[in-house]
């Protein structure tokens, strides 16, 4: 009886090999387009992130400097000193839908200052447009023995860009740019609804800046019609709200669109 002591050794075929290749490019693929994906979700979510913390410390800053306005008062002084006086805050000097300037030791010192919030354009956008930046000033030195308006200008070291907000209402600025075919006036026309700043009486009635306001301490806030009352000054402002909207800079790989968010605050004043 003969015995077959040999061995057939049978690799693979060349379509098996090329079988094998496809699946593994098909798996390595979609692994690959995965981890992109996640990538570019992280860059949006970290970009969201970083411009909702940016916007929430602004508004923080702001809230607390409008609480510290209008003090030192009079009322802490045995003789009512004058509204010049360097140990004294006005409060409430100047507002209008996109800025406003007050006095008040924002910084507890014992030094009043003077602070100035203001809305510009960006570089990018052009003038008069938003994205923009929402800037944070105050006095060098503290308030000099001069008339509120006669201040000079503040030095603007904060700020918080972005902000696609302005006036609000028919005032409001346009948002440049676009996302495909649709302009970003367009798609984030409901961030345009509200201003930077409102303004509020002790009785809770909205007041309206005038449009000709020009940031001075014979600046007149007109009341609404949905409140009933006499003309009133900026001396009758009790309360502020801020609304800061912001358009994030990285696009959203799933809707295609620049993520927006919004975030507001209100501060109840020491106005005089």
């Amino acid at each position: 009886m003969k015995r077959n002591t040999g061995t057939t050794d049978r690799g693979f075929s060349l379509l098996e090999l090329t079988l094998v290749l496809g699946i593994l490019s098909l798996v390595l693929a979609v692994t690959m387009t995965a981890i992109n994906d996640v990538q570019k979700r992280s860059r949006v979510e970290e970009s969201k992130v970083d411009l909702t913390q940016e916007s929430r410390e602004f508004v923080e800053q702001a809230v607390r400097d409008l609480h510290q306005s209008g003090y030192p008062t009079a009322s802490m002084y045995a003789a009512a000193p004058l509204p010049t006086d360097i140990k004294y805050a006005a409060g409430l000097v100047g507002a209008s839908t996109t800025s406003i300037w007050f006095e008040g030791d924002v910084d507890g010192d014992g030094q009043v200052d003077v602070v100035q919030y203001n809305l510009i354009s960006a570089p990018t956008s052009p003038a008069g447009q938003c994205p923009c930046i929402l800037q944070r000033g105050a006095s060098i030195g503290g308030k000099v023995a001069a008339v509120p308006t006669a201040q000079p200008q503040p030095q603007f070291n904060q700020e918080v860009d972005s902000v696609i907000n302005s006036a609000g209402g028919n005032n409001a600025w346009v948002i440049s740019g676009a996302t495909g075919a649709v302009a970003h006036d367009a798609r984030y026309a409901s961030y345009k609804t509200d201003p930077i700043f409102r303004y509020y009486d002790q009785f809770g009635c909205e007041l309206s800046p005038a449009a000709t306001a020009a940031g001075n301490a014979a600046f007149n806030i007109v009341v609404t019609a949905s409140c009933l009352a006499a003309p009133k000054t900026v001396a009758d402002v009790r309360a502020v709200r801020i609304t800061v909207n912001t358009l994030s800079a990285v696009i959203d790989p799933v809707s295609g669109n620049f993520p927006a968010s919004s975030m507001t605050a209100s501060a109840r004043i020491a106005n005089k």
